[in-house]
């Protein structure tokens, strides 16, 4: 029976027509006036339509896209009237007198009209929210991927998941929980979200045969499959949770397998208010978010097993394993590192070597189990005695280490009238407060044990440029100490009395070696490996004695540095290279020669002035210079190096990275750096080809530099095997003493002008 909406501006007209529609219900309204009550057909005069028009349109555009039939009794003369409204807002037309025949199919018509109209609207709202719910889903999805990517550990992982699913749907409440493999087969709630929160604590999920294991979230983990319940209220399934499930408003839900590695299963369970909510669509990208949470948990486990093994192994070999102090080797690393950083940070630092006085009649009387107490305990007390940034270790038995280092910057350096009296002061301190504690005594159990410390001290760079000798030193100093007595401390003041000597002696010998221009260039071959030809030499600075003995840098060098001397007689060295390089160019006019610059040189506001003079002078070219830079002095003032260099390498003049390798430029910098080539330091070479992390690391290097663009010089060849794997490596230059010790100007030419060979190396070049 359909609801008819029927309105005449005649009563009898009216009256045959209810008569005529008894079948169907019509609805009463007041004159004027749309009834409230929706209704599927209205059957009206012209009069009657007209008045009613706007009401008409307004409640068609409500009802949209429904369509809501119109039927109009019509006299004859009435039809041309409505006949441009035909089909948009007039759906049919009667014309009096109408049969009750004609009038009963039309309106049937019409009704069916509307029928199908509504069954559309119906499939369109459908379609529209499997829309919005796949849409939610895809952004559901993405999400859940970016935070499965991000995750730091499972928990985390679990809980930034879930809260993705709330915050981008409507879902009531998400789950993740893992299957326990206990006597109940249970499902542990491992993390949740959603505003449920009663409904999780009452919760009771099993994945066996019995009754709550029916549900879901039990049949997904048992099968693999994901299952839904489509409404509670209906799902025998869903019995044992439907008490609960009602008191929090939850009508639907879908469980989702998950797989966090072998025989470790768990579930994604995701709950709505509305009942039918989960389209296979839906499901399927749920899917695929549950796989990529999967696959993240066993990312994670897979990360941190690697992170443990190799921490592990990290812990193996610089860890002490009785007391967790670094040990020996990590002492020596940080004994290098303090090397490498020092003409960066001017870092300087002091050691204490400590042996325990006593230690060896209590372990030998009361065994080793006693003794291994009491050197944790004495660990421990140390590690109390120092201070915070203090580097404490055990070097192995009762002998310990501590490792004191300061910056320039820190106060007790920046406020300091003599620096190594102010290291050597805070020394002294640490090793009062040391030897104090060790005196106090250790209980273990019933038992109370009386050690003492010796203390050795030695200071960097005070009485060593060389770190690694500090423990050397240290230790000479403490045997000192203890032949003093237990519970004693001494400087290694002897070797730094010694030291301080000869450095003022050097020191006198360099300013006359200066005023007396005792410096000279001798010069080493920089060989082409693929052709053998010699392509640069490098000037080297030697002093020449009065009694003619030849003193290489290596003595004088650092020395030079600090007392300014360097730019004197780096200007010497230029002056005698360039013009001993122009003679030889006439003989061999592709000859290049390659020359240091001090990180004092580098800072001389008139150094390109000066080498461009030189040029000049000279008729050379600026390419016939190659220009090294050690990679240490570049870390002194990487901005101003690198204006520096773009300076130099804009007047034509080629940079080399001297001694690459043993510093910290970054590889951007290098990028950034107008650099030609990179010298690899002679400490790589030694290991080769035995060792396999030299053999790796020159690898790397020329590696690196062929993606870089650039050339490699190997330094340091001395033997055939070692030329033989940079050859392979395809290394471009090599230098070394299996080409050629540096030699004087005249050895050099005599070298060059060898009969038969060019500018070629007396050894064959590697195919």
């Amino acid at each position: 029976m359909a609801r008819l909406f029927v309105s005449f501006s005649q009563p009898g007209n009216e009256r045959v027509f209810r008569e005529a529609l008894s079948q169907h219900q019509i609805l009463e309204t007041q004159q004027g006036q749309l009834p409230d009550t929706l209704f599927d057909l209205a059957i009206l005069d012209l009069a009657s339509f007209l008045r009613l028009r706007e009401s008409l349109r307004e409640r068609r555009q409500t009802l949209s896209p429904a369509l809501m039939p119109v039927m109009v009794l019509l006299q004859q003369a009435q039809t041309t009237r409505v006949r441009e409204l035909l089909g948009s807002e007039i759906h049919d037309i009667t014309v009096k007198p109408s049969s009750r025949v004609e009038l009963s199919a039309r309106i049937d018509n019409l009704l069916k009209l509307h029928d199908l109209s509504r069954q559309q609207q119906v499939q369109l709202d459908f379609a529209e929210r499997s829309r919005v719910r796949t849409d939610r889903a895809y952004r559901v999805l993405a999400a859940g991927n970016e935070v499965v990517l991000r995750g730091e550990d499972e928990t985390q992982l679990f809980r930034s998941v879930l809260d993705t699913l709330i915050r981008l749907s409507d879902y009531a409440l998400v789950w993740i929980g893992r299957a326990k493999n206990d006597d109940n087969r249970s499902v542990e709630v491992l993390a949740w979200s959603g505003d449920a929160q009663e409904y999780i604590h009452n919760l009771q999920v099993r994945w066996q045969e019995d009754r709550f294991s029916q549900g879901p979230a039990g049949r997904a983990i048992k099968t693999g499959m994901p299952f839904v319940c489509e409404d509670v209220e209906t799902d025998a399934m869903v019995r044992p949770w439907r008490s609960l499930a009602r008191e929090h408003g939850i009508r639907s839900s879908v469980a989702i397998p998950l797989a966090f590695g072998e025989n470790d299963l768990g579930v994604l369970a995701i709950y709505s208010a509305r009942p039918h909510t989960f389209t296979d669509d839906e499901v399927s990208l749920l899917e695929r978010l549950a796989a990529n949470v999967s696959f993240g948990v066993e990312t994670l486990r897979m990360r941190d097993h690697l992170q443990e093994q190799r921490t592990l192994a990290w812990n193996s070999a610089y860890r002490d394993t009785l007391t967790g102090l670094p040990n020996r080797q990590w002492v020596m690393e940080e004994l290098e590192q303090l090397d490498a950083e020092f003409n960066r940070h001017r870092r300087v630092a002091a050691v204490l070597f400590v042996d325990l006085d006593g230690f060896k009649r209590i372990n030998d009387s009361l065994g080793h189990e006693v003794g291994d107490q009491l050197l944790h305990d004495v660990a421990k007390r140390l590690t109390q005695v120092a201070r915070a940034e203090d580097f404490v270790a055990r070097l192995g038995g009762d002998e310990f280490l501590i490792l004191m280092r300061f910056d320039e910057s820190d106060d007790i350096i920046s406020q300091a009238a003599d620096p190594t009296a102010a290291i050597a002061e805070a020394a002294a301190h640490l090793a009062e407060r040391l030897t104090r504690s060790m005196k106090q005594p250790f209980h273990h159990g019933a038992l109370e044990h009386h050690l003492g410390a010796s203390v050795g001290i030695s200071l960097y760079p005070a009485d060593t440029t060389r770190a690694s000798d500090l423990i050397n030193f240290a230790d000479i100093a403490m045997y000192e100490a203890k032949s003093a007595g237990s519970g004693h401390f001494r400087f290694y003041y002897t070797e730094l009395s010694v030291r301080n000597r000869h450095k003022l002696t050097l020191k006198n010998n360099l300013h006359r070696a200066v005023d007396a221009n005792a410096f000279d260039a001798w010069y080493q071959p920089i060989i082409d490996i693929r052709t053998g030809k010699v392509v640069y030499v490098e000037a080297l600075m030697r002093l020449i004695h009065p009694d003619g003995t030849v003193t290489t840098p290596g003595h004088f060098l650092q020395t030079l540095e600090e007392t300014g001397l360097i730019s004197r007689s780096g200007q010497m060295m230029l002056e005698q290279a360039c013009s001993t390089l122009a003679s030889w160019r006439t003989l061999f006019p592709e000859l290049r020669l390659s020359l240091n610059l001090s990180v004092n040189q580098l800072w001389q506001a008139d150094l390109i002035d000066q080498l461009e003079q030189m040029l000049a002078q000279h008729h050379l070219p600026a390419s016939a210079l190659m220009l090294e830079v050690t990679e240490g002095s570049m870390m002194t003032d990487i901005v101003k190096t690198e204006q520096f260099l773009e300076a130099l390498h804009g007047r034509g003049f080629e940079i080399a990275i001297d001694d690459f390798g043993t510093g910290y430029s970054s590889l951007s910098r290098l990028r950034s750096l107008p650099v030609n080539k990179l010298k690899v330091d002679k400490s790589f070479m030694d290991g080769i080809p035995r060792d396999r992390k030299s053999m790796e690391m020159v690898r790397a290097i020329l590696q690196m530099a062929t993606s870089l663009d650039l050339e490699v010089v190997a330094e340091g060849i001395e033997t055939e095997d070692q030329l033989q794997v940079l050859a392979e490596a395809d290394c471009h230059f090599g230098q070394g003493f299996l080409f050629a010790r540096p030699m004087s100007s005249e050895d050099l030419l005599t070298y060059l002008s060898l009969p038969g060979k060019e500018q070629t190396t007396p050894y064959r070049p590697m195919a």
